[in-house]
């Protein structure tokens, strides 16, 4: 695939790489590998329930984004997809995969669905916003920590505040469209006005009072039965985890995997996961022992979330090649789009 010969691909590797030997360098393998023997994996099974529940719940959260057009199994099965690419592709193409099967599943245009995806992220940024904001009085934390929290929560909500008025302008905006298109006649300008308005299609639940709730309900469902897992991983390993201690790890991980990494996050989610744990409640956790929490977390979602992608393609009738050769497509046509831009 041509996302494999790309910069960004490289980078990524060549991060995971250094994240890696960051977290293992003068590391005491021994203490790692007693960690690793005296932990209670039975803890392990009320993490994968968990795992599985916020896998639910966020594909219900896309339920309520698409409105009256999907089904939650069709949901719970491309995120699963989602995932099962995310772990095994670069440059996070889980993204538009799960897009592509939920738009085929739904018959709905791809544009459309995408634009939920996006909003998706929003309400998970807003989310994990959230939860550091709440943490942080707990948590002795540098000034610039604080001022980096609010100044994304007043980020995000200048980002909705302009989502808002896409919709409500939506005919302005058309009017715009056409108004360039008769001094640019080159332009498809059809064509584009049919993607603006498959994009707010895509926005229009947010500007339902009860669904944009409930579709922010379902992001904190989700995201706390994720912070229920990682407190399970970490009770397997220390009897007196807190739950602030999960949710620090999970808010940590959550802004970590923006930054270019290999398939599955390998390496930062390691140093990440490890730091969180280490830095803010040293007291309880030395590197050995985050390091091994970190491990079990990601070996726990990883098998888990790809078992789900695999079991979802055979569900949804669809092959990995098939939809490998979807996403090449969709990948040239939007290299193709930036170098024409």
């Amino acid at each position: 695939m041509a996302i494999f010969r790309t910069g960004r691909f490289w980078l990524g590797i060549g991060v995971s790489a250094l994240c890696l030997w960051l977290a293992v360098r003068h590391l005491p393998l021994t203490e790692l590998r007693d960690a690793v023997r005296h932990a209670h994996y039975a803890w392990l099974v009320p993490a994968v329930l968990f795992q599985v529940w916020a896998v639910i719940a966020r594909a219900q959260r896309w339920v309520v984004l698409l409105e009256q057009d999907a089904r939650l199994v069709d949901s719970f099965w491309a995120q699963g997809v989602g995932y099962l690419f995310t772990n095994v592709l670069p440059l996070r193409m889980g993204e538009p995969a799960r897009v592509l099967v939920m738009a085929e599943r739904c018959r709905l245009p791809v544009m459309q669905v995408a634009t939920t995806a996006v909003v998706e992220r929003l309400l998970d940024t807003a989310t994990i916003v959230l939860a550091l904001i709440v943490v942080l009085p707990w948590m002795q934390v540098p000034t610039l920590v604080m001022r980096v929290g609010i100044s994304c929560g007043a980020a995000l909500l200048l980002t909705f505040v302009f989502l808002l008025c896409v919709v409500r302008f939506n005919h302005t905006s058309e009017r715009l469209w056409r108004a360039l298109g008769r001094r640019l006649p080159s332009l498809p300008v059809e064509a584009m006005v049919a993607r603006w308005q498959e994009v707010v299609r895509g926005l229009l639940p947010l500007t339902h009072g009860h669904k944009a709730v409930l579709a922010f309900g379902w992001s904190l469902g989700c995201w706390l039965f994720s912070i229920a897992m990682y407190w399970c991983i970490i009770r397997s390993f220390q009897a007196d985890g807190a739950f602030i201690e999960a949710t620090f790890m999970v808010v940590a991980l959550s802004f970590a995997v923006a930054v270019p990494s290999s398939p599955g996050f390998i390496g930062i989610f390691q140093l990440v996961g490890q730091q969180a744990l280490v830095l803010p409640f040293g007291a309880k956790y030395d590197a050995p022992k985050a390091l091994a929490i970190t491990i079990t977390a990601h070996l726990t979602y990883y098998l888990l979330t790809t078992g789900l992608g695999i079991i979802g393609l055979w569900q949804l009738g669809e092959s990995f090649g098939h939809l490998g050769r979807a996403l090449t497509r969709w990948s040239a046509s939007a290299m193709a789009l930036r170098q024409k831009a």
